[in-house]
Protein backbone atom coordinates (compact mmCIF):
# COMPACT_ATOMS: atom_id res chain seq x y z
CA UNK A 1 0.00 0.00 0.00
CA UNK A 2 1.42 3.40 -0.96
CA UNK A 3 0.65 6.35 1.27
CA UNK A 4 0.09 9.59 -0.62
CA UNK A 5 0.20 12.00 2.31
CA UNK A 6 1.10 11.97 5.97
CA UNK A 7 -1.41 13.98 7.94
CA UNK A 8 -0.12 13.84 11.48
CA UNK A 9 2.56 12.20 13.61
CA UNK A 10 2.43 12.65 17.38
CA UNK A 11 4.83 11.40 19.98
CA UNK A 12 3.14 10.29 23.20
CA UNK A 13 5.05 8.65 26.02
CA UNK A 14 7.57 6.97 23.74
CA UNK A 15 4.90 5.74 21.30
CA UNK A 16 4.40 7.19 17.83
CA UNK A 17 0.82 7.29 16.62
CA UNK A 18 0.29 8.54 13.07
CA UNK A 19 -2.47 8.96 10.58
CA UNK A 20 -1.78 8.33 6.91
CA UNK A 21 -4.24 9.24 4.19
CA UNK A 22 -4.95 6.92 1.29
CA UNK A 23 -6.54 7.99 -1.99
CA UNK A 24 -10.21 8.84 -1.38
CA UNK A 25 -11.67 9.38 2.09
CA UNK A 26 -10.33 6.22 3.70
CA UNK A 27 -7.83 6.68 6.57
CA UNK A 28 -5.55 4.18 8.21
CA UNK A 29 -3.64 4.69 11.43
CA UNK A 30 -0.09 3.60 11.93
CA UNK A 31 0.57 2.43 15.47
CA UNK A 32 3.70 1.04 17.08
CA UNK A 33 3.71 -1.85 19.49
CA UNK A 34 5.16 -0.66 22.82
CA UNK A 35 6.87 -4.03 23.26
CA UNK A 36 8.79 -4.55 20.01
CA UNK A 37 8.13 -1.21 18.21
CA UNK A 38 6.79 -2.99 15.12
CA UNK A 39 4.51 -0.67 13.13
CA UNK A 40 1.02 -1.70 12.07
CA UNK A 41 -1.70 -0.07 9.96
CA UNK A 42 -5.20 -0.20 11.38
CA UNK A 43 -8.47 1.49 10.47
CA UNK A 44 -8.92 5.00 11.85
CA UNK A 45 -10.67 5.31 15.22
CA UNK A 46 -13.40 7.89 15.69
CA UNK A 47 -14.17 9.86 18.87
CA UNK A 48 -16.53 7.95 21.14
CA UNK A 49 -15.52 4.51 19.92
CA UNK A 50 -14.72 1.85 22.52
CA UNK A 51 -11.06 1.24 23.36
CA UNK A 52 -9.38 -1.40 21.21
CA UNK A 53 -7.44 -4.12 23.02
CA UNK A 54 -4.60 -5.16 20.72
CA UNK A 55 -2.27 -8.15 20.74
CA UNK A 56 0.89 -7.68 18.69
CA UNK A 57 1.25 -10.62 16.27
CA UNK A 58 5.05 -10.39 16.46
CA UNK A 59 5.80 -10.25 20.21
CA UNK A 60 2.35 -11.00 21.74
CA UNK A 61 2.43 -7.75 23.72
CA UNK A 62 -1.06 -6.71 24.85
CA UNK A 63 -1.91 -3.01 24.92
CA UNK A 64 -4.90 -0.68 24.65
CA UNK A 65 -5.63 1.89 21.96
CA UNK A 66 -7.88 4.65 23.33
CA UNK A 67 -10.16 6.51 20.93
CA UNK A 68 -9.57 10.26 20.45
CA UNK A 69 -11.62 12.63 22.60
CA UNK A 70 -12.57 14.97 19.75
CA UNK A 71 -12.32 15.04 15.93
CA UNK A 72 -8.83 15.81 14.69
CA UNK A 73 -7.10 14.27 17.72
CA UNK A 74 -5.07 11.10 17.40
CA UNK A 75 -5.88 8.00 19.45
CA UNK A 76 -3.55 7.18 22.33
CA UNK A 77 -1.62 3.96 22.88
CA UNK A 78 -2.03 3.11 26.54
CA UNK A 79 0.70 0.66 27.37
CA UNK A 80 0.32 0.73 31.16
CA UNK A 81 2.74 -1.02 33.50
CA UNK A 82 5.15 -3.42 31.79
CA UNK A 83 4.47 -7.02 32.87
CA UNK A 84 6.08 -10.20 31.53
CA UNK A 85 4.15 -13.48 31.60
CA UNK A 86 6.33 -16.59 31.33
CA UNK A 87 4.32 -19.69 30.44
CA UNK A 88 4.60 -22.30 27.69
CA UNK A 89 0.85 -22.99 27.38
CA UNK A 90 -0.78 -20.79 24.68
CA UNK A 91 -4.29 -21.20 26.12
CA UNK A 92 -3.08 -20.08 29.57
CA UNK A 93 -1.27 -17.03 28.15
CA UNK A 94 -4.45 -16.01 26.31
CA UNK A 95 -6.58 -16.57 29.40
CA UNK A 96 -4.27 -14.46 31.57
CA UNK A 97 -4.22 -11.70 28.94
CA UNK A 98 -8.03 -11.66 28.90
CA UNK A 99 -8.33 -11.67 32.69
CA UNK A 100 -5.81 -8.84 33.11
CA UNK A 101 -7.26 -6.70 30.30
CA UNK A 102 -9.15 -4.42 32.75
CA UNK A 103 -5.80 -3.41 34.30
CA UNK A 104 -4.56 -1.91 30.96
CA UNK A 105 -1.13 -3.47 31.22
CA UNK A 106 1.67 -3.61 28.69
CA UNK A 107 1.63 -7.41 28.91
CA UNK A 108 4.38 -9.26 27.09
CA UNK A 109 4.78 -13.02 26.91
CA UNK A 110 7.67 -15.46 26.93
CA UNK A 111 7.21 -19.19 26.32
CA UNK A 112 10.29 -20.39 28.22
CA UNK A 113 13.08 -19.29 30.55
CA UNK A 114 15.48 -18.32 27.76
CA UNK A 115 12.91 -16.00 26.16
CA UNK A 116 12.20 -14.49 29.58
CA UNK A 117 15.88 -13.73 30.21
CA UNK A 118 16.23 -12.22 26.72
CA UNK A 119 13.18 -10.01 27.31
CA UNK A 120 14.56 -8.93 30.69
CA UNK A 121 17.89 -7.97 29.11
CA UNK A 122 16.09 -5.84 26.50
CA UNK A 123 13.29 -4.22 28.52
CA UNK A 124 12.31 -3.16 32.02
CA UNK A 125 9.34 -4.75 33.76
CA UNK A 126 7.62 -4.01 37.04
CA UNK A 127 6.27 -7.55 37.42
CA UNK A 128 6.85 -11.04 36.08
CA UNK A 129 4.33 -13.87 36.31
CA UNK A 130 6.32 -17.11 36.11
CA UNK A 131 5.04 -20.65 35.68
CA UNK A 132 7.18 -23.01 37.77
CA UNK A 133 6.91 -25.84 35.25
CA UNK A 134 8.71 -24.53 32.14
CA UNK A 135 9.97 -26.71 29.27
CA UNK A 136 13.61 -25.58 29.29
CA UNK A 137 14.21 -24.91 32.98
CA UNK A 138 12.61 -25.21 36.37
CA UNK A 139 10.79 -21.99 37.26
CA UNK A 140 12.58 -21.84 40.63
CA UNK A 141 15.93 -21.78 38.81
CA UNK A 142 14.66 -18.99 36.57
CA UNK A 143 13.58 -16.93 39.59
CA UNK A 144 17.04 -17.34 41.15
CA UNK A 145 18.69 -16.25 37.86
CA UNK A 146 16.42 -13.23 37.61
CA UNK A 147 17.31 -12.14 41.15
CA UNK A 148 21.01 -12.17 40.12
CA UNK A 149 20.28 -10.11 36.99
CA UNK A 150 20.79 -6.31 37.27
CA UNK A 151 17.23 -5.71 35.96
CA UNK A 152 15.78 -8.28 38.36
CA UNK A 153 16.78 -6.85 41.72
CA UNK A 154 13.67 -4.66 42.22
CA UNK A 155 11.36 -6.60 39.93
CA UNK A 156 8.29 -8.14 41.57
CA UNK A 157 7.70 -11.83 40.83
CA UNK A 158 4.45 -13.77 41.11
CA UNK A 159 5.17 -17.50 40.82
CA UNK A 160 2.34 -19.67 39.51
CA UNK A 161 1.79 -23.38 39.08
CA UNK A 162 -0.85 -25.94 38.28
CA UNK A 163 1.51 -28.81 39.10
CA UNK A 164 3.05 -27.56 42.34
CA UNK A 165 0.03 -26.94 44.57
CA UNK A 166 1.11 -27.65 48.13
CA UNK A 167 1.85 -24.91 50.64
CA UNK A 168 5.45 -26.18 50.70
CA UNK A 169 5.74 -25.47 46.94
CA UNK A 170 4.68 -21.87 47.51
CA UNK A 171 7.26 -21.49 50.29
CA UNK A 172 9.98 -22.85 47.98
CA UNK A 173 9.07 -20.23 45.38
CA UNK A 174 9.27 -17.48 48.01
CA UNK A 175 12.67 -18.80 49.20
CA UNK A 176 13.88 -18.80 45.56
CA UNK A 177 13.05 -15.07 45.34
CA UNK A 178 9.38 -14.81 44.34
CA UNK A 179 7.29 -12.18 46.09
CA UNK A 180 4.16 -14.32 46.05
CA UNK A 181 2.80 -17.67 44.85
CA UNK A 182 -0.56 -18.41 43.20
CA UNK A 183 -2.02 -21.81 42.40
CA UNK A 184 -3.33 -21.86 38.80
CA UNK A 185 -6.79 -22.87 39.97
CA UNK A 186 -7.38 -19.24 41.02
CA UNK A 187 -10.51 -17.14 40.69
CA UNK A 188 -10.19 -14.23 38.18
CA UNK A 189 -10.61 -11.56 40.87
CA UNK A 190 -7.90 -13.24 42.96
CA UNK A 191 -5.41 -13.03 40.07
CA UNK A 192 -6.23 -9.37 39.42
CA UNK A 193 -5.89 -8.53 43.13
CA UNK A 194 -2.47 -10.20 43.36
CA UNK A 195 -1.23 -8.44 40.22
CA UNK A 196 -2.68 -5.07 41.27
CA UNK A 197 -0.81 -5.09 44.60
CA UNK A 198 2.51 -5.23 42.72
CA UNK A 199 1.77 -2.39 40.29
CA UNK A 200 3.19 1.08 40.88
Amino acid sequence: MNFTETLDIKHRGGIFVGLSKLPGDFCLMIIQCPGCVTSYRIKDMLPGQRDAHITCPKCACHFTLQAPHKPGDSPTVNAGAAVLLVDDAPFFREMIADLLMPLNLNLRCAVNANEALTALAQSSFVLMLIDLNLPDRNGLELIREIRCHPQGKNLRILAMSGVYRREQDGLEAIRAGADDFLNKSFRPEELRARVRKFLP
